[in-house]
């Protein structure tokens, strides 16, 4: 479905036509993939879920700025319950520097806060033109000096978030996955996020997601859980995924919960079917009672120290490794 939104007349006289395609739409899909052709395999891939209407009840649109009937300017948001991931924010070279990409926020925001929107997050380089853009509209540095962004409608809307309730463990999903970046968005402990994807404190959760998506859906040796609330916020998650430095021979498996939940890490490990005869390793940061008490009930031991392994909190911090072979 395409919504016009607006009409805006540009510095050089030209009118630009301004909408939205609520995905998947036969219709409108050659609108919209000209302007993302350049973008990843694995992101073509995700753009081909969406049109095909595989990706369940999450919903993504893209806010479009046209001329002469030709998408120069897109903003992706995909989006459930009133979180949203934005992405995919591209000007065409040859349309750049003519206040294009801001006269398009500009609806995409005003749609985003009309229907109730709460949350966003998204990924761009510190201090620079985007970035400013995206702080002109209300996006914040999740950390300072971080491209990693957040927009709340509401200050309490994370506190509300996450207050304790009931949940259960299931399997990645995309319905799931803005919620999962507002996770993701959070500051302080743990810091030690997911060493298999390289994350050391907030991170955002996105490209990576799509790839782990599409080898779920292919059959590989990646398995995603999510700990969901009642409410449907995403307060913890895990992953396991082969060890690329030993020929994927031996697996890593990495959780993080949200500290409101950390009776969930037993039912999180428990969720995965680990294979018997390949070793499973999976790091700790020192004194977190509830991430080794939930891997020993499992089986796993306590290895090995990796000392001074990463920078965090103004300081160097040491690693466990524990392991489980059976």
């Amino acid at each position: 479905m395409y919504t016009p939104a607006a009409t805006r007349t540009l510095r050089t006289g030209e009118t630009l036509e301004i909408g939205a395609v609520l995905a998947p739409d036969d219709d409108h899909a050659p609108l919209v993939r000209p302007i993302l052709a350049h973008k990843s395999h694995n992101e073509q891939w995700h753009l081909d879920e969406v049109f095909a209407g595989r990706v369940g009840p999450l919903e993504t649109r893209f806010y479009l700025g046209r001329l002469n009937n030709r998408a120069i300017c897109n903003i992706m948001v995909s989006e459930f319950g009133g979180i949203g991931i934005v992405s995919h924010v591209y000007t065409a070279p040859e349309y750049r520097r003519k206040g294009i990409a801001r006269l398009v926020m500009a609806e995409q925001m005003a749609d985003f806060n009309d229907r109730g929107g709460q949350y966003l997050t998204l990924s761009t380089g510190f201090d620079t033109h985007p970035y400013h853009l995206y702080h002109d509209f209300g996006f914040r540095s999740v950390v300072p000096e971080s491209g990693h962004m957040k927009y709340m409608g509401n200050t309490a809307f994370e506190t509300e978030h996450f207050r304790v309730d009931a949940a259960r463990v299931i399997p990645g999903d995309w319905k799931h996955w803005p919620s999962l970046n507002v996770l993701c968005a959070q500051a302080g402990p743990p810091y030690l996020r997911n060493v298999g994807l390289g994350h050391i404190g907030p991170r955002m959760f996105e490209g990576a997601y799509l790839r782990m998506m599409k080898q779920t859906r292919e059959g590989d040796d990646v398995q995603v859980r999510l700990v969901v609330t009642e409410r449907g916020a995403v307060a913890g998650y895990a992953t396991l995924v082969p060890d690329i430095r030993w020929r994927g021979e031996t697996l890593l498996l990495d959780l993080t919960v949200h500290s409101a939940f950390t009776e969930q890490l037993k039912p999180l490990v428990e969720s995965f079917a680990l294979p018997a005869g390949r070793k499973v390793l999976c790091h700790v940061e020192p004194g977190d009672g509830p991430k080794t008490a939930a891997l020993q009930h499992a089986g796993f031991i306590n290895e090995a120290m990796l000392r001074h392994q990463f920078r965090s909190a103004g300081g160097t911090m040491d690693v466990e490794v524990h392991a489980r072979y059976a």
